[in-house]
């Protein structure tokens, strides 16, 4: 069989997410191909809380390999690569010195679009510069090795017995609106204030509201169930599964769902339901794919980077137009 090896410095759970959609593309354009996943000092969320989802696509890991770029040294102490040889290596890093130790593993063919390209066996014609979504620098390597058009209806394969469990929680009947306020850097966080008068719009609409906490804002939730009292915390009620795969599997339930830029709104990103992601600080074109699910509001359309020069209007005028387009 063949085999490709692609290298990348780790992936935590946003990235990770993100980069689901590539193991995807991998497997559709290779289907014969067995797929070998490299970190170098990075660990990787594929073979730990996103495992069961990645290992239908990934069949060997060498995480944390710790790559010599050096000849004197060998390759990786943990790992032997002497007898090991790739059809394809694809290197989606760009850091000259991680791209001079994978190329020293034996391969056929190698894809690498560090230093413009200088290290690939395949001629780098064109790499997507800045104020451009970040995959699609690594599609544009992966190009090279095979084109093909991107499944721009990617979504992920929900678990079954998951699926079932949250069907008994979240009914068919209703209408649900997914809310997830927090973030982890507070220049993320849109004022909960804010949310609080979307809830009321959606509330004021008949909808039942979701929410979604990460562990560090259960301040949030007291105040959450303090004035909404009879919203559901999904993530409570299901068992035996991790957060993130309750999260994501929710989405097929939502109709719609609101988020700050943070690991959560990467778990609802789906495409199962449509999202609103808002952006401060952050480039929201560079962290956010033109899906058809996707809709990013950015404090740049009011020449600021301060999320909360977001008005409350905004946000409602993007709901109401999703809402009467999925009607």
């Amino acid at each position: 069989m063949k085999k490709i090896l692609v290298f990348s410095n780790g992936e935590k759970v946003g990235d990770g997410i993100i980069k689901l959609q590539l193991l995807h593309e991998i497997k559709k354009r290779l289907p014969d191909y067995k797929l070998y996943w490299i970190t170098d000092k990075g660990k990787t969320v594929y073979s730990s809380i996103l495992n069961n989802i990645a290992s239908k696509y990934i069949d060997v890991f060498y995480e944390q390999a710790n790559i010599s770029p050096y000849f004197f040294f060998k390759i990786s102490k943990k790992f032997n690569f002497d007898n090991e040889f790739f059809d394809y290596i694809l290197d989606t890093q760009k850091s000259v010195l991680r791209t001079i130790a994978i190329k020293r593993i034996n391969h056929s063919s190698f894809i690498s679009g560090t230093a413009g390209g200088f290290f690939s066996s395949k001629k780098i014609k064109h790499i997507k510069k800045n104020k451009k979504y970040y995959l699609n620098y690594i599609f544009d390597l992966l190009d090279l090795i095979k084109k093909q058009k991107l499944d721009d209806n990617f979504s992920l394969t929900i678990d079954l017995n998951l699926h079932k469990l949250i069907s008994k929680i979240l009914s068919k009947e209703k209408n649900y609106a997914g809310v997830a306020p927090g973030a982890g850097e507070k220049n993320k966080i849109w004022s909960i204030e804010n949310f609080f008068q979307i809830c009321d719009f959606f509330k004021s609409k008949n909808f039942e509201l979701v929410f979604f906490i990460g562990p560090e804002e259960m301040h949030l939730k007291k105040k959450l169930n303090k004035y909404f009292p009879n919203s559901i915390f999904i993530e409570d009620l299901v068992k035996d599964y991790s957060n993130i795969e309750i999260i994501m599997s929710s989405t097929k339930f939502l109709r719609i769902a609101i988020s700050n830029d943070s690991g959560v709104s990467h778990m609802l990103s789906t495409g199962y339901c449509p999202l609103i992601k808002l952006f401060g600080p952050k480039d929201s074109e560079k962290f956010t794919p033109v899906k058809k699910n996707l809709f990013s509001i950015s404090s740049n359309e009011y020449n600021s980077t301060d999320i909360n020069k977001i008005p409350v209007k905004r946000v409602i005028k993007e709901i109401n137009n999703i809402l009467q387009s999925s009607n």
